[in-house]
């Protein structure tokens, strides 16, 4: 029979259109708290916090996965590793056309690029709280003293958190457009035979 099967696709739709809906509204409200945050230090927040937490244990690892490749690689490679899996996952996602899923990591990478952009910023002043306590080596500190670069160190985060904020913004619209999309396409048209909808009982 055809009808339980529109019935249940036609549910499905309307899920990921609620899911999609909810999606929007929820990285709306965290890309507000990125854009209130800045550039300068401040409680992320939970959900936020997550993600940061997220983000440390990939920079962390860059650093043990660039060691091999001496100093300035090695410290280099926390930031690297941290924005690089994002957009990693972002790729993947994009190549299999799951634009709701893309939408996601990419706002993941944006804000792992702001996430970078307070640490380069606070390469001057060292204000920052850093994991390991007194003898740690301030990542950007040490990165930009190597290129003479210290002192455009605000400048250089403004500059890391403005493309941050297009990664975001992108990932808004990405979710913004796939939700507007299916919400024009006819129902139970997804997973249809052959793109038609045949009411008849057989």
């Amino acid at each position: 029979m055809i009808w339980p099967q529109v019935e249940r696709q036609g549910t499905r739709e309307v899920a990921g259109l609620i899911s999609r809906g909810v999606g929007l509204a929820v990285l709306s409200v965290l890309s507000w708290q990125v854009l209130a945050r800045g550039v300068g230090f401040s409680s992320p927040g939970l959900v936020l916090g997550i993600v940061d937490g997220a983000n440390f244990i990939f920079h962390e690892a860059g650093h043990v996965l660039f060691s091999f490749f001496g100093q300035f690689l090695g410290i280099l490679g926390g930031s690297l590793t941290q924005v690089a899996i994002p957009v990693m996952c972002t790729g993947y996602f994009v190549r299999h056309r799951q634009s709701a899923a893309s939408a996601v990591t990419l706002f993941w990478t944006g804000e792992s690029i702001t996430h970078v952009a307070i640490y380069i910023a606070d390469a001057r002043l060292m204000a920052l709280p850093l994991h390991g306590g007194e003898g740690v080596i301030h990542d950007w500190n040490y990165l930009l003293g190597r290129l003479n670069l210290v002192n455009h160190a605000g400048s250089l985060g403004r500059l890391a958190f403005t493309l941050g904020v297009i990664a975001i913004f992108s990932a808004l619209g990405l979710l913004a457009i796939d939700l507007v999309s299916r919400w024009d396409r006819p129902p139970g048209s997804e997973g249809s035979i052959d793109g038609h909808v045949d009411g008849r009982v057989q």
